[in-house]
């Protein structure tokens, strides 16, 4: 799904890995921040592979690159710190509602709205973007496509060119995050075997070993694949995973 959508991977794995934790019997207290810091670990294998096969398609616009990575680091930086002082039930309630604004956007947006012919000339203006895009992304646990893709396509740039561009930008985003909650979590004793800080190699090595490889071929894929109907399908998969959370957050 991270390569074909550019919705990044994130948003399927912290779901999954948040509900075996706790059938695991692990403290939902810290099952949150192992599933989001696991998850930006996971980023940092799959973007790798994604983005070699984006910049083999020529999918990675570097002129956005070099204006937006400043930004995008302060903003995993603030957001994984943030991330690693709020609590296991304030960390659901927020992928919630972001999971659930990015379902809507995946369900109703058929076409981009664009609003401009190209990304801002302001170096404040693409701080203040980047830096949210990172911010937000790092604190659900995701590579940003959710929020860095829709945002390219509003400056005009094609749908492939933000994929590929996106899923760059996800290592940036996913590394800095991942480090700050590896030291954050280092004086947590309640954590998996296998832990460094809040990331869990077993979540990682497990969940790498095989969607570096599939990361590559949804790359491939999404050059000639009509992605409507599947972004549809996925926006129904995401509901139903906040409805989940809900469920198993508020009522059980």
């Amino acid at each position: 799904m991270a390569g074909l959508l550019g919705v990044g991977g994130g948003i399927i794995i912290v779901p999954i890995s948040y509900f075996v934790l706790l059938y695991l019997d692990y403290s939902s207290d810290y099952a949150m921040h192992i599933a989001i810091a696991s998850s930006l670990g996971v980023i940092c294998f799959t973007s790798i592979s994604s983005i070699r096969t984006h910049l083999k398609l020529k999918n990675v616009n570097f002129i956005i690159l070099r204006t937006w990575v400043p930004g995008i680091v302060l903003g995993s930086l603030v957001g994984s710190y943030s991330a690693s002082i709020i609590s296991g039930e304030v960390l659901v309630n927020i992928f919630i509602c972001l999971a659930f604004l990015i379902a809507l956007n995946m369900a109703f947006q058929r076409d981009p709205i664009i609003i401009s012919k190209d990304i801002p000339k302001s170096k404040f203006i693409n701080i203040i973007i980047s830096s949210l895009i990172g911010f937000m992304s790092v604190l659900i646990g995701i590579g940003g496509g959710s929020f860095s893709v829709p945002t390219l396509t509003m400056f005009s740039k094609k749908i492939h060119e933000a994929v590929g561009t996106s899923a760059t930008l996800g290592f940036f985003i996913a590394f800095p995050g991942a480090i700050i909650l590896i030291i954050s979590g280092s004086n947590i004793n309640a954590l998996p075997p296998l832990s460094f800080g809040y990331l869990n190699i077993a979540i990682v090595l497990l969940v790498s070993s095989t969607s570096i490889f599939t990361a590559n071929l949804g790359a491939k894929v999404s050059v000639n694949v009509n992605k409507v109907t599947l972004r549809r399908i996925f926006s129904i998969f995401l509901l139903f995973t906040c409805i989940s959370l809900i469920i198993e957050h508020y009522i059980i």
